[in-house]
């Protein structure tokens, strides 16, 4: 008989193994979300599976869910690629906390950091989610860009996952033609920043009580009617600011990419109020929309060629 080529033992072994489960995550998923749910289908802590596949973890998460998040490494990356047998799981969890510095890149490491309220994920569509893990669970956060904060399929709004569910906003069903009018609006070169502005425009306006007060006092009694209370002892007023006034955020943000060089505040302003269904608007001194108009028109023009 001839001899065994080589003892088992003296075959290199790969650092980590394919594991046995294949989680793949939910459409922009932040990798603490994604590694809460990997770790739950092996029924083990985060830390215990990440050190199981060789990665080294640094720092602990903070007590609040989507409070902190975990940065890997490119090595980290790889690790986990192999380990959960999906290939292109480096493009679909990195580079998603945007200014983090990055672990040691030669190194398999991981490292918690704190991320600010307006940074942080919020939760996805129960439904979706439940159908993309194939029946495993229905919690999720993810890091949805304006335009996604709503599921048109199931008509639920992303909350941070401090909040213990997504929102169902069938009693608003205005907010699906809005969903629709922010995605063409996000063809435009200059949607964010006229976003940006409109959201903080009508979030003073909300928290301040002026113009569309009533309208969105009728949707947030809507909304509180078809939901269970706010967790940790927040109220509608808050939780539900972003979806009530989401409608003339989005008509506003139009208006204001289409017009970038108001003329004259009471004809620009006569053209808002039509938009927003006001039969006029007038601006206090220190409103948001004031100073919009003032730094529109410091810009310069480009001249056309």
């Amino acid at each position: 008989m001839s001899s065994p080529t080589a003892p088992f033992a003296r075959i290199p072994r790969p650092p980590h193994r394919a594991g046995a489960l294949r989680v793949r995550p939910v459409p922009h998923e932040a990798p603490a979300s994604y590694l809460h749910r990997l770790a739950q289908a092996y029924r083990l802590q985060l830390r215990q599976i990440l050190e199981g596949i060789g990665i080294t973890v640094d720092g602990r998460p903070g007590s609040m869910p989507g409070g902190s998040e975990i940065v890997l490494s490119p090595a980290a990356l790889h690790h986990l690629a192999t380990f959960t047998r999906i290939p292109d799981l480096p493009r679909a969890l990195g580079n998603v906390v945007h200014g983090s510095r990055d672990p040691d890149p030669g190194h398999p490491n991981a490292r918690w950091q704190p991320l600010e309220p307006a940074r942080q994920p919020t939760r996805t569509c129960p439904w979706c989610t439940l159908h993309h893990s194939r029946g495993t669970t229905s919690q999720a956060w993810a890091y949805h860009r304006a335009h996604q904060r709503l599921c048109p399929q199931h008509l639920r709004w992303a909350t941070p996952p401090t909040d213990r569910a997504s929102l169902d906003t069938r009693a608003l069903p205005e907010l699906v033609p809005a969903h629709h009018a922010h995605k063409r609006l996000g063809r435009r070169p200059d949607a964010t920043a006229a976003y940006q502005w409109a959201a903080a425009i009508t979030t003073r306006w909300h928290d301040q009580e002026h113009h569309l007060t009533r309208r969105w006092h009728y949707r947030r009694t809507r909304l509180a009617d078809t939901n269970p209370p706010p967790a940790h002892g927040k109220s509608w007023a808050l939780t539900g600011r972003d979806p009530v006034t989401y409608p003339e955020t989005v008509a506003l943000a139009r208006h204001l990419a289409r017009t970038p060089h108001p003329e004259a505040d009471h004809g620009f302003l006569d053209q808002t109020a039509n938009i927003l269904g006001l039969d006029r608007l007038v601006l206090p001194p220190h409103d948001l929309l004031r100073a919009w108009i003032h730094t529109t028109q410091q810009r310069p023009r480009r001249r056309c060629l």
